[in-house]
């Protein structure tokens, strides 16, 4: 399990190779959504660090709309996380549309796989 850096998502990877997303906001516990499984076991998960939230272009009929300008600047957005997985792979996902993005394999011993039991992101 992971908890995204503004405290509003957790991460949580299942035997099943899902990776869900449960919304923390407002007091609840509610899955908001799956990514993309795969074909192994989530043994690790850490979120990348969030982006500053892109305003909407500028309303006319909202121009003197300040204060819901100023909270959107001071919002944040989560743009991936990454996964250690059972397959001897690390995986990246989009947080937005839920697909992977990327995947690194990692050296296998005599064969066997390598668990990936821990990853870190840095800013």
């Amino acid at each position: 399990m992971a908890v995204n850096p503004t405290s509003t998502k957790l991460a949580i990877g299942c035997e099943d190779g899902c990776i869900r997303i449960v919304s923390l906001e407002n007091d609840q516990f509610l899955v908001e959504r799956k990514l993309d499984p795969i074909n192994g076991r989530i043994l690790s998960i850490a979120w990348g660090p969030p982006t500053p939230h892109q305003p909407r272009k500028m309303d006319p009929a909202h121009a003197f709309d300040s204060d819901s300008d100023e909270e959107d600047e001071r919002r944040w957005v989560d743009t991936w996380l990454v996964a250690g997985c059972s397959d001897s792979a690390v995986r990246k996902w989009d947080a937005v549309s839920g697909r992977i993005l990327d995947r690194m394999s990692t050296d296998r011993r005599r064969g066997d796989r390598t668990l990936v039991w821990t990853v870190g992101v840095l800013s």
